[in-house]
């Protein structure tokens, strides 16, 4: 062979094998982009649903009285959670463990005055720790309590998509009925002189406590959250998602469209069978309504009316109902961007609320009735799906069950336990116990804060009778201030009992009062057991679990 030959052959090979490496380069670019491509879209999308003063009182929980069509549905796909408690039944506090980890005594939080970064400037907040890792955080709603954005958790804040019209929070009240705007107006200008203004009004600016509007849902800001959550799933692309879309409703006032309230038939509807306060319970444990007596349309004082009572109620029920639709409007969006499999989906409750239960209308005791809230987690090829759990959870436990989920770590600072494991099997025991707990509700309701002088005034009758009743029953040491400064009721549920310490923060060695309910045997809580003959033990066992706290109460894992 000739040398020319040679070399011919030579750079022939060559050329070969640099066409060989560069398709194979190629090849292997294209297979990594293509892979990090997929192992972003395959992390889950998280749809993150609160809803303000919802009780567990919904179909899939076993209640047949109100319609919730499409929240059942999203049930069928996931674990509802029967036996989920708050941390504190008050909006500013709950929203803030849910969504930081920390517990109240954590989060310094007590009431819907605080930031819970004034405590803790540097927590990680969970939406936070999901934008740290890759998610594109969105909110719109009420997530976060009114007034806090937190905005360093959130890529986005979504501007309401109002079809032409003004986002309607706070407006006139978000009243549509001409009669209701001009009574909110004409009450706003009554409070707007000299020493009325700003905090002081705050409370006493509320319009009627119901509407019946004949108007479409985007009339009312839910429907307007609604419109924009779906805008913000319809432009999602291939990076992980992390929207968070707040509803205001059931929230005072019950507010809904005609068609809702056409749902229900109010010659129909039953009051509660345990109106009264339950037997031997201390008065600091009990709640003046306020937040309702503040509505122009309900009394001062004094009981509120059964006609009062079944209009409340329809009002509510319409309210979920409306809620439930909007809920749906958000499946339905992510059925048709076909993102279902791929999306993890929590609903949650903030509180539970009193409708008439021993005769309070609100929320902030520590009774079942406002402890005790909705949670479902539909996680995609979860075994649990289509379940019910029945093991004890808080709302901490939110955190990181969803870390986990998105298989991320736990950050170290979180005081709940990933309740993944009740998620592929409901039946599991769990937690021995979950913890709730109040400022003093007979003083401090409205907000969990004191009462400014001017809503003390104007509720003067009601609160003097209030404070009579707390210093009968605190007679060798009352004080206003104590009551609205350092008393705070301790709540725990166990799988039988719930147990509720009365203490004044600055002498926790003596309580003030003690609850103890057996739902065994009395599951609507209408006799505190606590002082009855033969219970001191058992009260004495309860005390030491409860001074033992959430650390001891972990479920085992394995």
């Amino acid at each position: 062979m000739s040398q020319s030959t040679n070399r011919r052959s030579s750079l022939q090979l060559i050329a070969s094998k640099t066409k060989f490496i560069f398709s194979l380069t190629i090849l292997l670019t294209n297979a990594f982009l293509a892979s990090s491509q997929v192992t972003n879209y395959a992390r889950p999308n998280i749809l993150f649903i609160a809803v303000d003063d919802l009780r567990p009182e919904l179909g899939c929980y076993g209640a047949t009285k109100i319609k919730t069509p499409n929240i059942d549905r999203l049930a069928k796909r996931g674990v509802v959670f029967t036996r989920a408690y708050c941390q504190q039944p008050l909006c500013g506090p709950t929203r803030a463990s849910i969504l930081t980890g920390l517990r109240p005594n954590s989060t310094g939080v007590f009431d819907n005055r605080k930031d819970f970064r004034e405590k803790n400037p540097d927590v990680v907040t969970l939406p936070q720790y999901f934008k740290n890792n890759g998610y594109k955080t969105m909110t719109i709603g009420k997530v976060f309590h009114s007034g806090f954005k937190d905005k360093i958790s959130w890529a986005e804040e979504l501007k309401p998509k109002t079809l032409g019209e003004p986002y309607p929070i706070k407006a006139l009240g978000g009243y549509q009925l001409p009669e209701n705007r001009q009574a909110y107006q004409a009450l706003s200008d009554a409070l707007s002189g000299e020493g009325k203004t700003g905090e002081d009004a705050r409370a006493l600016l509320s319009g009627p406590a119901t509407e019946c509007a004949d108007v479409p849902d985007n009339a009312y800001t839910d429907g307007i959250t609604a419109e924009t959550a779906i805008g913000a799933i319809r432009m999602s692309d291939n990076n992980p998602f992390f929207l968070a879309v707040g509803f205001a409703k059931p929230h005072l006032s019950f507010i809904a469209p005609k068609k809702y309230w056409d749902l229900y038939d109010p010659s129909k509807l039953e009051l509660t069978k345990s109106p009264l306060a339950p037997k031997d319970c201390p008065p600091i444990a009990l709640n003046a309504s306020i937040e309702l007596r503040a509505r122009t349309d309900m009394p001062k004082d004094g009981i509120i009316s059964d006609k009062d009572a079944v209009r409340l109620l329809h009002g509510y029920y319409a309210c979920v109902s409306y809620i439930d639709a909007q809920i749906g409007r958000l499946l339905d969006e992510l059925d048709k961007k076909e993102l279902t499999q791929n999306t993890i989906i929590v609903l949650w409750g903030d509180h539970g609320w009193n409708l008439g239960e021993h005769g309070l209308w609100g929320k902030t005791t520590d009774f079942e009735t406002c402890a005790r809230v909705p949670l479902i987690i539909a996680a995609p090829q979860q075994k649990g799906n289509g379940k019910s759990a029945n093991g004890l959870v808080e709302f901490v436990d939110v955190y990181p069950t969803l870390c986990e989920l998105a298989s991320l770590p736990l950050p170290s600072h979180l005081e709940g336990t990933s309740a993944r494991n009740l998620l592929n099997d409901p039946s599991k025991p769990w937690k021995k116990a979950a913890f709730t707990q109040t400022t003093c509700p007979a003083v401090r309701e409205w907000a969990g804060k004191p009462l400014d002088p001017k809503t003390r005034e104007s509720f003067a009758t009601l609160m003097d009778r209030i404070e009579k009743n707390i210093q009968e029953f605190d007679s060798d040491d009352f004080s206003i201030e104590k009551y609205n400064e350092y008393v705070s009721g301790y709540s725990m549920r166990t799988d039988r009992y719930r147990f509720t310490y009365w203490m004044d923060n600055r002498h926790p060695e003596k309580p003030l009062a003690i609850e103890l309910y057996d739902h065994q045997k009395d599951p609507d809580e209408n006799v505190n057991i606590a002082m009855q003959p033969g219970q001191a033990q058992l009260v004495k066992q309860l005390t030491k679990q409860w001074k033992e706290g959430w650390q001891k109460a972990k479920p085992k894992l394995k």
